[in-house]
């Protein structure tokens, strides 16, 4: 009971702030002049003993991955924090298509293997490149649906983007909940997770109780316990779990029987909460997508550009409702065109000169 009552309130950490990521990764993807790919991962490797490492990364690694070990951790700016990484893996590709499709194993293919691709269009001058990296939205199954508390706007606004805010874009609304319309969100977000908290705890519990009438009594049980603001629960670090819904019962009911029930069930009523805690794995990590391109960018989602590098943010909360979609267009000049165009003009004009002076 212990474990579930603190992998709760490291829940609540993760959505609120966003340093308190579990599992950091940057991912550095190299898109060179002639199509082919190169990927450096890096992360903060983990050992058990002198000859066994925790795997830091998504998916198992290949023999066609390159690793390397670093003899002291590089520290990098992990959007506003400082991130330590002591592990390397590199592999080149002929296209950017191979990476996911060779990505089987993965332990959650939504943040391992986003579905990427690169078109080209030739247009004499330039040639125009289209880079698009999909993010899956997380697979999981509560019993309330975010709808209930959140329209598809707030969602989004939310989890990913917060809107068209000029440089604050990287941020997601959570990240950056600063006014009143962002307070209003975040007090609806937590009451949807309280709330299916509450619905897998009670519905674990109605299984076992005999003698009462549950589902009769249950709105009145949710609102007389739980209905409170979500965004005070949430700062008061509160949780809810089958333990605490007994105890709730109990005072309900004027009656021991349910926190007796909780005793006697412990294993099977904890086993049956921990559908809402797969949730926090997922959100408790964050990517930095690195591409670097040989080329100069027309068009772009993320705000962070520094010369031939687009950076994006990735994480679990991300995809928590929606796909979440990385895009760049960018165009790399045909020199030879612009050197054969040239020829062109002069030996037209060459002609025109000699033409001319036959006449």
């Amino acid at each position: 009971m212990r474990t579930i009552k603190i992998t709760l309130a490291v829940l609540t950490i993760l959505l609120v702030v966003s340093c308190a990521m579990r599992n950091s990764i940057k991912m550095v993807t190299t898109i060179e002049r002639n199509g082919k790919v190169h990927r450096d991962v890096y992360a903060n490797e983990q050992r058990l003993d002198e000859e066994t490492y925790v795997n830091p990364f998504l998916f198992d690694i290949g023999p066609d991955w390159k690793i390397t070990r670093f003899d002291s951790a590089i520290v990098y700016n992990f959007f506003g924090d400082d991130e330590k990484f002591n592990i390397k893996i590199s592999k080149s590709a002929n296209s950017i298509e191979q990476y996911s499709k060779e990505i089987q194993n993965a332990t959650d293919k939504s943040l391992a293997a986003p579905e990427e691709s690169l078109a080209k269009k030739f247009r004499w001058f330039y040639t125009y490149y289209s880079f698009k990296a999909v993010y899956k939205k997380l697979q999981y199954e509560v019993p309330v649906p975010i709808e209930n508390y959140l329209t598809k706007e707030e969602q989004i606004f939310w989890t990913q983007e917060g809107g068209n805010m000029g440089n604050h874009r990287i941020l997601s609304g959570y990240e950056m909940k600063t006014t009143d319309y962002l307070d209003k969100i975040n007090n609806n977000f937590f009451q949807w997770y309280f709330h299916n908290c509450w619905e897998i705890s009670f519905e674990a519990i109605k299984k076992l109780a005999v003698g009462y009438d549950l589902a009769k009594d249950k709105e009145k049980l949710y609102e007389t316990e739980f209905s409170a603001d979500g965004a005070t629960l949430e700062k008061e670090g509160y949780y809810i779990t089958p333990e605490i819904v007994c105890n709730s019962m109990d005072n309900f009911y004027k009656t021991t029987y349910f926190s007796q029930l909780y005793k006697n069930n412990e294993e099977t009523l904890d086993k049956e909460f921990e559908t809402i805690s797969t949730i926090i794995d997922k959100t408790g990590v964050a990517i930095s997508y690195e591409l670097v391109i040989s080329g100069k960018v027309i068009k772009t989602n993320t705000p962070l550009v520094n010369s031939d590098t687009l950076t994006w943010k990735v994480d679990g909360m991300r995809l928590l409702f929606d796909d979440y979609t990385l895009s760049a267009e960018y165009r790399i000049a045909n020199k030879w065109a612009f050197l054969l165009s040239g020829l062109i003009i002069i030996l037209a004009i060459g002609s025109l000169v000699v033409w001319g002076r036959g006449r």
